[in-house]
């Protein structure tokens, strides 16, 4: 199953353009991690569509909020050294966060995503 552009707009409405940008790499990437099928698909489009504002955010909005300076120095997420929190908060079209999540999902991709975690931030790798 891959979904088109016109799909993606119909699920994500806010998304605009970018939905022809990231239409062709969800399919790649559904493919590749084997999100098939109806309902799986739907779950997937419907999680990232609402950790990412509907395909707007890539990078999580930092202020630091009280919630995202909590990040800093967290060791469940791996935040263990200063500047960890803003250095590695959310990214990507699921919001990976922290330093442990950052390095599993470098592994996982073949990225060293601890000195560029901003990678997260192109759509390749956002999906």
């Amino acid at each position: 199953m891959t979904i088109t552009p016109q799909q993606l707009l119909q699920i994500l409405p806010n998304a605009g353009q970018v939905s022809g940008v990231f239409a062709p790499v969800l399919n790649t990437a559904m493919n590749r991690y084997q999100i098939v099928g109806a309902k799986r698909v739907a779950a997937f489009i419907a999680q990232i569509g609402h950790e990412s504002g509907q395909l707007k955010y890539v990078k999580e909005i930092w202020g630091p909020t009280a919630a995202q300076a909590r990040y800093e120095g967290r060791a469940d997420l791996g935040n263990t050294q200063p500047g960890d929190g803003s250095k590695f908060r959310g990214r990507g079209l699921i919001q990976i966060t922290g330093r442990a999540n950052y390095k599993a999902c470098g592994e996982a991709l073949g990225l060293d995503l601890i000195r560029q975690p901003e990678l997260l931030e192109t759509p390749q790798y956002a999906c």
